[in-house]
């Protein structure tokens, strides 16, 4: 029986969290921080009781949005040994996604160094842009290269961007959260492709949060409007850059979006993911509801398999 894997599950631990709150600029937007998850017990709990056999523990990028380069830098570094430190403790149960702050080159290269080095780092988490500066910036090919060169995934997740005041995070009813980061999250695969950044590295592995945010549900919308206006912007049809770009199930248990998300996907791009611990019931519902979802897709068994842990298995390299 194929083992279920989890792709993207946060962990932070509270010393960490503690740290985190005395940085000038930070926002408090870090889901999950506060809660038991970073009790072994109640995370294994969880996993056992739903039948999930591992998590790769990544982290939240809203936690280190706003600080210092500095101060994110650190940050990273705190937060990728504390998941390495658990995965260590349980190395059946876990795998080691590190983050990894753009805002500061030197120290970001010396970072992803060290993790794949010392922390038996399987995939990166980056923000979806990096306090309002874009994936496609060439002053990051050289971190792209280096995932390439290792054959590591990078997992993007969303964060706020300031541009446009009506879906403002407070005055608006958390609209940000909501629907803001969806947004970025699509912003943010945009760039790399008509940045250039996947035909400069086109075996780069992007996984997009929450099901690819807009791109599966506007995926006609987008060729149509390339082939009308965009055509000259990239050497190839944009459906072909589709093969680099993966998505995760963490949809918050939403029925309508796993067929969307298929069609769009396929059974070997779509890979199970939960968003764990944030959510209700600290995180159980999103584990419970984003499993019922993917079991809810009419399709064979095989390809069910690969969704839950196959691909992942396959892209972490987990033995």
């Amino acid at each position: 029986m194929t083992r279920v894997i989890d792709i993207f599950a946060h962990y932070a631990a509270k010393k960490t969290v503690s740290l985190l709150k005395t940085k000038p600029g930070f926002r408090g937007s870090s889901a999950g921080f506060g809660k038991n998850s970073d009790d072994p017990d109640v995370r294994l709990g969880l996993m056992d009781k739903y039948g999930v056999d591992i998590q790769a523990l990544t982290q939240t990028t809203p936690a280190i949005s706003g600080l210092s380069p500095e101060d994110a830098a650190e940050i990273c570094r705190i937060c990728n040994d504390d998941n390495y430190a658990l995965c260590k403790a349980f190395p059946a149960r876990f795998v080691n996604i590190c983050m990894i702050s753009l805002l500061d080159m030197p120290s970001a290269m010396k970072e992803i160094d060290r993790s794949i080095n010392e922390l038996d780092c399987r995939g990166v988490t980056i923000s979806t842009n990096q306090e309002g500066k874009g994936l496609d910036s060439p002053e990051y090919f050289p971190f792209y290269e280096k995932l390439v060169e290792h054959d590591l995934p990078v997992l993007l997740h969303p964060v706020n961007w300031e541009s446009y005041p009506l879906v403002d995070m407070k005055a608006r009813w958390r609209m940000m959260h909501i629907f803001g980061w969806p947004f970025d999250t699509t912003q943010a695969v945009w760039s790399l492709i008509l940045g250039g950044v996947l035909d400069r590295f086109p075996s780069l592995k992007i996984v997009t949060h929450h099901m690819g945010g807009m791109i599966p549900y506007f995926s006609r919308r987008i060729e149509v409007q390339f082939k009308r206006l965009l055509t000259a912007k990239l050497p190839r049809h944009i459906t072909a850059y589709w093969g680099n770009i993966y998505g995760d199930t963490a949809v918050d248990g939403t029925r309508a979006a796993y067929p969307c998300g298929y069609a769009f996907f396929g059974s070997d791009r779509l890979l199970f993911g939960t968003d764990y611990p944030a959510g209700l019931e600290e995180g159980e519902d999103f584990i419970r509801e984003n499993l019922a979802g993917v079991r809810s897709l009419d399709i064979p068994q095989e390809e069910l398999d690969k969704i839950l842990g196959g691909n992942a298995r396959k892209m972490l390299k987990i033995g």
